[in-house]
Formats: structure tokens, C-alpha cells, sequence
């Protein structure tokens, strides 16, 4: 089997969508497909179940997705070792950071990293949500910018940001010119949310705020990227609940709410604590003392 059929696999390890590994490696469903019975054939068993309606991981196809990140890593950091040898870099390192969003606060800890560490590369790759997961237990990526879980509580991680939720809203919404909003008074709305197979935890983060305001949110529609999100509530398909600094993409278009009693939006600068590359702690360093300055850092 091929570095390729080990990265399709591990991607869909992770998303568990046909469809949006695909749209995320930039190649067909039909040659997801191929790649995954290649390997299935080379191992000799069933390593997924798949229905029109879900994707699972076999027991052998969980087993395989953990040696698969661990080759992956592997490799990718021969790869590097390689590079650096070759150009005589003393030290690179590489942040996956989400496609679809802009984000000043990683502006400010890379122009602070790249004036502290000059003699370091720092290499930036925007991706999906589900591929930063990915890359970062393959090896591809030695950091992510990302929104932690319990499901990922194999990387370590610092607090970068905390930002407010808003009830994002219809221009003519009655709720629209209140100050700020409740999240019980948004019980019987209607909601349109992040895709499940674009952002698990922003997904279900809504279904947890709403239960644990009493009710259970009535979802309409799902996009796959949040200027799809406040492009449908824009045009009146439902109300959303984003962050704050997002009201800027939307042009006046939407009503930003401010949410009292929800937790803030958590961002975490997210690395695997068994990644044996020696610039990690440069990065780690000047992330830390950039939360130190802003918010109170939360390092795990």
C-alpha cells in the first residue's frame, strides 16, 4: 500500500464522511473508494462498515488507524529530518490552522515567533477541521490551531483565546435589537449549524448549550464552512450561534447577539506531546508568554 492509501485512510479515520474526506484530500469519492478496498485487500479484513447512512470503524479498522498515524508520523518526520539536512535549517516546525476562518490572534503569535526565532521556519498550512486532527496524529503537523475535546486528550495544549458566543440573527428578527440574549430565549427557533462532518465539536457544542438551557434545538439546516452559516441565516433559512469576531465577515448583513451564561469559545494551540522535534519548545515558549499577556493560559 502507498503513503497516499495510509493518509485517505487515516483522514477517513477521523470524519467518518466519504464525502467530505474526499472534498478535503482534493480527489474523487471513486478514488477514496478504490484506496480504501486497496487496503482492506492488502490487510485481508473488513476495516470499515459502511451504510447509505453512516461510516464505521471495524475493530481491525480502529487498530489500523492508530498504526497508521504512528507510520505517518514516522515518515513525516524522516521527511523532515531529510529537508533539514539538506538546507542546513536549524529547526522547522509546521501549524495547521483552520481554512475558513480569519483569526488576528494567530497573527500575533507567529509575527512574535518569527521575530524571537528567526533561525526557525515556521510553515503554515491551512486546512479542514478534520484534516488539522488528522495531520497532527500523523506527524504531518507538529501544531494545530484548534477547539479541544475530550476526544483529544492525547495532545497537550495551551489556551490562546476565549471569545464570546453570539445568537446570530436575521437583520429583521424580532430578537435582533436586544443588547444581549439568553439562550433559553432562543427555545423554539429555528437553528442552522456547522455540519457534523465539518466540525464535530461545533456541532454538538450548540446541542449542549441549548440543553443546558432546557430545550432542544430545532435544526433545520447544516453548512459546511461558517460563511455558509451566516450566508443561510442571512437569507432567512434560521438563527445561528457563532463568535463574536465573526460579525465582521457578515457586512451588516446578520445581527450578532452577545450570549450571557454560555461559556466562551475556547482556542487552544495543540501539539502531540511524543513529538521528538527539538524546536517544539520555541513555539510552546512564545505561544505561553503571548497568553500570559492576554488571556489567563491554561497549559495541559
Amino acid at each position: 500500500m502507498t503513503i497516499f492509501q495510509l493518509e485517505c485512510f487515516l483522514a477517513l479515520s477521523q470524519s467518518l464522511n466519504f464525502t467530505q474526506t474526499a472534498a478535503d484530500m482534493y480527489i474523487t469519492q471513486p478514488t477514496l473508494s478504490r484506496s480504501i478496498a486497496a487496503i482492506e485487500q492488502e490487510v485481508g479484513t473488513k476495516l470499515l462498515l459502511r451504510s447509505t447512512k453512516s461510516v464505521e470503524l471495524t475493530a481491525a479498522g480502529k487498530s489500523f488507524a492508530a498504526d497508521c498515524a504512528a507510520i505517518l508520523k514516522q515518515y513525516n518526520n524522516s521527511l523532515e529530518n531529510a529537508r533539514q539536512a539538506r538546507d542546513g535549517v536549524t529547526g522547522a516546525l509546521t501549524l495547521g490552522i483552520q481554512q475558513d476562518t480569519f483569526e488576528p490572534f494567530v497573527v500575533d503569535v507567529v509575527r512574535k515567533f518569527q521575530t524571537e526565532y528567526p533561525d526557525i521556519r515556521l510553515q503554515l498550512k491551512p486546512m479542514s477541521i478534520s484534516n488539522l486532527l488528522s495531520g497532527l496524529s500523523s506527524g504531518a503537523l507538529d501544531f494545530i490551531i484548534g477547539a479541544s475535546t475530550s476526544e483529544q486528550e492525547q495532545f497537550s495544549r495551551l489556551l490562546l483565546s476565549e471569545r464570546q458566543e453570539c445568537a446570530v440573527l436575521p437583520v429583521g428578527h424580532p430578537l435582533a435589537g436586544e443588547q444581549t440574549l439568553r439562550m433559553e430565549q432562543l427555545n423554539g427557533e429555528q437553528f442552522v449549524v456547522i455540519s457534523p462532518a465539518a466540525s464535530v465539536s461545533g456541532y454538538y457544542l450548540l446541542i449542549k448549550n441549548a440543553n443546558k438551557a432546557g430545550f432542544a434545538p430545532d435544526i433545520v439546516a447544516t453548512a459546511d464552512c461558517v460563511p455558509a452559516v451566516m450566508m443561510l441565516v442571512a437569507c432567512g433559512v434560521g438563527i445561528s450561534v457563532l463568535y463574536q469576531d465573526l460579525a465582521v465577515h457578515s457586512q451588516g448583513r446578520v445581527k450578532f447577539v452577545p450570549l450571557e451564561e454560555v461559556d466562551p469559545f475556547k482556542r487552544w494551540l495543540m501539539w502531540d506531546k511524543e513529538n521528538p522535534n527539538p524546536a517544539l519548545p520555541a513555539l510552546i515558549h512564545c505561544a505561553a508568554e503571548y497568553a500570559a499577556s492576554g488571556v489567563s493560559p491554561c497549559h495541559e
